[in-house]
């Protein structure tokens, strides 16, 4: 009897320290791959619709200011992809990336699709904003992701590119 309890307690001893070792690495490692700055003008059928969605209240995404855009030819569109890599044993689940606005910058364009991303695995993804033609590229970065349901956060900036 005695042993089988010296057998249970280091069983849960060792169960412990497992998973406070996949609790302590449980981390997603974040890098901006690129930016890419497209002109609204190359693209007025979204400038277009993104406008009509805010006018509507129907947008999906992030408004960052109340007033609508005049005309595409003062505005652009910044894309940051971004490279997510799981180097742990645990998924990733509801991966966000939400970009901090300056002034001026309009809105962030959303998704409708919940990301995942598998243990030992990596992918790209990407967030578009639409902006004044006069600013510059350089943003704060929060990717926010749920590993067993405990909420994670890494902030990055644009300029680490």
């Amino acid at each position: 009897m005695k042993a089988a309890a010296i057998i249970v307690l280091i069983l849960c001893l060792v169960a412990a320290v497992g998973v406070g070792y996949l609790y302590f690495t449980a981390r997603l490692t974040v890098s901006v791959r690129e930016c890419v700055a497209t002109d609204a003008m190359t693209q007025t059928e979204l400038f277009d619709r993104l406008k009509k969605q805010m006018e509507t209240g129907t947008l999906i995404g992030t408004p960052f200011t109340t007033d609508l855009p005049e005309s595409p030819e003062a505005y652009q569109f910044y894309s940051w992809t971004l490279r997510l890599e799981n180097r742990t044993f645990l998924p990733a689940d509801v991966i966000e990336i939400q970009i901090t606005p300056l002034e001026g910058d309009v809105l962030q364009i959303g998704e409708t699709a919940a990301y995942r991303l598998p243990a030992r695995q990596t992918m790209d993804l990407s967030a578009t904003i639409l902006t004044r033609k006069d600013l510059h590229n350089v943003r704060e970065i929060t990717v926010t992701y749920y590993m067993w349901g405990l909420p994670f956060t890494e902030k990055l900036s644009s300029r680490q590119i």
